[in-house]
């Protein structure tokens, strides 16, 4: 039986386990468990609200230092955004992006501490996240452009 206090190797970190479980016979079989990755997950979406609260500049002429972090990251996507879409169109994608970034950059940097879970390493998350960005899109480029959305596929099998 392996538990935390008992990590026998590295890659008993990638290892899904129930933390908490509760099993309620009330609404059929009902399981509700908090397993490892929600926990992670929560505990990085903690860290990305604290670290935004810290960054939290008061209305002060001279920023702080989380200031100054919370800026850098802001200018670097915003950069990001307006490169790959457009200055005025990629206005409305900002907000996702900002927050996919800072969530893949947190989980990223909680996975790299030893013997910590690496929560962007499962395919679960993986898929989900990039299967759900994808299906937008492609509603998006539907309700957005109709048919011709489906063109530029078309040209790429052509060429």
């Amino acid at each position: 039986m392996n538990n935390f206090s008992n990590i026998i190797s590295p890659l008993d970190q990638f290892e899904i386990r129930n933390l908490i479980s509760l099993d309620a016979p009330v609404l059929g079989n009902l399981s509700i468990s908090l397993t490892n990755i929600g926990l992670y997950l929560s505990i990085a979406g903690l860290l990305v609200f604290t670290i935004s609260l810290l960054s939290n500049n008061n209305n002060r002429v001279v920023s702080n230092a989380w200031s100054v972090y919370q800026e850098s990251i802001y200018a670097t996507v915003h950069g990001i955004v307006v490169g790959q879409i457009n200055d005025k169109k990629g206005q409305v994608y900002f907000p996702f992006m900002y927050v996919l970034f800072l969530f893949i950059l947190v989980n990223n940097l909680i996975g790299m501490v030893p013997y910590s879970f690496a929560s962007t390493s499962h395919f679960v998350l993986t898929f989900s996240l990039s299967f759900t960005i994808v299906l937008g899109a492609t509603i998006l480029g539907f309700s957005k452009h109709g048919l011709n959305s489906f063109l530029f596929l078309f040209l790429l099998v052509v060429h």
